[in-house]
């Protein structure tokens, strides 16, 4: 299986991933558990390792398709309007990733406490 045929496959894991993370990070918040955090930021660092992966893969089926087929004008549009948008995610995600890892190594205590990364987490999956 070629990286643009897992594109598909892996698409919709970082988004999910990112949605999980910050419902463990509101549950942590609200109920005060720190465990909670501490899976919201573990499940954060896939969903930025999984990000990355899907930006390869993504970069492969653009180029497999600008090969195998004349794309409509139409198509090219959205094609770049999605390519944008998954470039966009791949870097917010990993971005958001290595602030809570930055966070979490700094010994910081709002890395696994108040609504800083529930908050920003909600918000990249909103996007």
């Amino acid at each position: 299986m070629s990286m643009a045929e897992l594109h598909s496959f892996f698409v919709h894991f970082p988004i999910a991933l990112v949605t999980v993370a910050a419902l463990f990070d509101i549950i942590g918040v609200v109920l005060n558990k720190r465990f909670f955090a501490k899976m919201g930021f573990a499940i954060l660092l896939v969903a930025a390792a999984t990000a990355i992966i899907v930006g390869i893969s993504g970069y492969a089926a653009e180029a497999d398709l600008e090969k195998n087929i004349q794309i409509l004008a139409a198509v090219a549009d959205n094609l770049n309007l999605h390519a944008s948008a998954g470039n966009l995610s791949v870097w917010l995600i990993v971005a958001l990733g290595f602030l809570r890892l930055w966070a979490v190594l700094e010994r910081k205590a709002w890395a696994f406490e108040g609504w800083i990364f529930p908050g920003l987490a909600f918000l990249l999956t909103i996007w």
